[in-house]
């Protein structure tokens, strides 16, 4: 654990050290890549505020990515999905439901959240409910073991230094247990992350991140794979334990606009140093 945390801060180190020697970016720079449709300017003006505003869009992606871990949980390192959102905004508040379909494992996933956007600080709070095969409409939506509670709070210094921090308040499987199986105490799992956004002229900005599992995560922190059934999948049986860093990884991403559409393009490498994976991440999409 010593070693996994000498490495994770002298990654935090290096970010912030880049961060201050570094002036801030340019107007017209490349916009980094939001993770849904919602309009950066939504709240940054008086005669934004008190309106209804919305924004939709999709995005191709070579596979689903969530902390450093591969959704398919088979250690997949191609696995096709698509992943259309929509969201309704009043003001700073916005509603987003955002959807999840890999074709190879068949994985799939639909985010409800509730957010609060303004200038550099966002909050949301979000149902995520997830399983493979058959859609959400075909299972039962209301069993607890297919959802999970999460909230988290992100600020951006700088234009370009982003601090993320996540937990998880609700999930059947999110608990630690005493050494006869009875349960102990919920675990609220969580994730820190840190990232950095460099701007190269007009033509790309480069974003580094690392990320990681603060204490023990059941919900989502696995061990590396094992057979399992006659494939190997994720080890959820044996959680690692304390703090496991689970994220670190290196993108270009560019945006290009006609008219009110953005096309965005991303083009990665990410490492999972706890399951020890590595992942080439290709990701396309449109918003409006």
């Amino acid at each position: 654990m010593t070693r996994k945390l000498i490495v994770f801060f002298l990654a935090t180190i290096a970010l912030v050290v880049s961060a201050q020697a570094t002036t801030p970016a340019t107007t017209n720079a490349p916009m980094a890549v939001a993770t849904t449709s919602l309009p950066t300017d939504s709240a940054d003006t008086e005669e934004d505020e008190g309106l209804f505003w919305w924004g939709a869009g999709a995005n191709l992606t070579t596979n689903y990515l969530w902390r450093g871990y591969d959704q398919s949980y088979y250690g997949n390192v191609f696995d096709p999905a698509i992943q259309p959102s929509v969201t309704l905004g009043l003001g700073a508040f916005y509603i987003d439901l955002w959807y999840n379909f890999s074709s190879l494992s068949t994985y799939q996933e639909l985010d409800m959240t509730f957010g609060f956007d303004y200038e550099n600080l966002s909050i949301t709070i979000y149902d995520v409910w997830c399983d493979y095969g058959k859609a959400f409409w075909q299972n039962d939506f209301l069993d607890d073991e297919n959802h999970s509670l999460t909230a988290t709070i992100e600020y951006t210094f700088f234009d370009r230094l982003r601090l993320h921090w996540g937990t998880t308040f609700l999930h059947s499987a999110d608990w630690l247990y005493n050494e006869d199986g009875t349960k102990k105490r919920r675990a609220f799992s969580s994730y820190f992350e840190i990232a950095y956004t460099q701007p190269v002229k007009d033509l790309f900005d480069i974003e580094i991140l690392a990320g990681a599992s603060p204490w023990t995560g059941p919900f989502w922190c696995a061990g590396p794979r094992k057979l399992i059934d006659n494939e190997y999948q994720l080890d959820f049986d044996n959680i690692p334990q304390g703090f496991n860093v689970t994220n670190l990884s290196l993108t270009l991403k560019r945006e290009f606009t006609v008219g009110s559409c953005t096309f965005p393009v991303n083009l990665g490498y990410t490492f999972n140093p706890t399951t020890k994976r590595h992942y080439a991440l290709l990701k396309a999409g449109f918003s409006f």
